[in-house]
């Protein structure tokens, strides 16, 4: 087995590839989702013939493996990465279609479906990437030659697409370090997190009355959810003045239980506008690793979540 995986040769742009392709399957569910709303969901249709997007998505993927059996240019396998991020995006958004009886394409639980899907494609490929080890000396070699052969021939440009893209990465990239680095943005971003956290525990064991509280979209599991989160964001209060980095991993700890356990629930409940809740938590986990970060030097600084 050892020896079996001591043959195979990584890309080193394999991180970037899987993000560009975990970026555009995302974006691709939510445009196309936005775009069939605002125009009425129309359909292709010749005769007794419909075509469904999950076809043009799939054809995408097709037209990206052969990029990528055809050619080894990097810019040429990004290229094959945005197109099948894009084909698997309107592929597996018709999941729906698929998994009932009637093709409805409107089943409420589709969505939660599709985000459990992608959170294991991220928890894959960052295992993929990060969790392997380094490169060895021999694949750094491979990579090097094969770039540097193919820079000779000066035909390695990406096309406007790709720039386009990148361009769009670099300048969120800067505007989230910007106000990151900002003062007060994250200890208020943080400070946001715990005051709705303690509300929300507070709630649920009756202290507050939560009429006043927006409960009509949420399901038994994600307040249940939720309420496990707060407990975390509790305990975190307790020992934060004994050891404060640890008392923020705990606040760590609640944002990715939001994440990855209860948007599950809250996409099945409120389907896509459960999106604006993930930004928060998303936002709001940047803020935490970022102050973790900065003060990775600290001796009561734990790694991991």
């Amino acid at each position: 087995m050892t020896s079996r995986k001591k043959a195979l040769v990584r890309d080193a742009d394999a991180g970037g590839l899987l993000e560009l392709l975990f970026v555009t399957a995302v974006a691709a569910i939510l445009v196309n989702r936005a775009f069939l709303s605002l125009t009425g969901y129309p359909k292709i249709a010749f005769g007794h013939f419909h075509i469904a997007h999950m076809l043009w998505g799939g054809l995408l993927m097709l037209a990206a493996l052969v990029m990528v059996f055809r050619y080894w240019n990097p810019s040429v396998r990004r290229l094959a990465a945005f197109a099948s991020g894009v084909g698997f995006g309107l592929f597996i958004d018709e999941l729906g279609k698929f998994i009932t009886r009637d093709n409805d394409y409107f089943f409420k639980p589709t969505i939660a479906i599709i985000y459990i899907i992608f959170v294991v494609m991220y928890l894959s490929f960052r295992r993929m990437t990060s969790g392997s080890g380094p490169l060895s000396a021999g694949e750094v070699a491979f990579n090097r030659d094969i770039r540097a052969g193919i820079r000779e021939t000066g035909q390695d440009t990406d096309s406007p697409l790709l720039r386009g893209y990148r361009r769009a990465r670099t300048r969120f990239t800067a505007l989230l370090r910007r106000m990151l680095c900002a003062p007060k943005v994250v200890p208020g971003v943080m400070l946001f997190f715990v005051l709705k956290s303690v509300l929300q525990f507070a709630s649920a064991i009756g202290i507050v009355d939560p009429a006043w509280l927006p409960l009509e979209n949420l399901s038994g599991l994600s307040i249940a959810g939720g309420a496990a989160s707060s407990l975390m964001v509790v305990i975190g209060l307790l020992v934060i003045r004994a050891n404060r980095p640890r008392g923020v991993h705990w606040f760590k700890r609640a944002v990715l239980l939001n994440i990855f356990v209860t948007q599950v629930f809250l996409f099945y409940r409120s389907q896509l506008t459960a999106v604006w809740g993930l930004a928060a938590d998303l936002l709001i986990y940047q803020c935490i690793d970022y102050y973790l970060r900065l003060h990775s030097e600290d001796p009561g600084v734990r790694r991991g979540p």
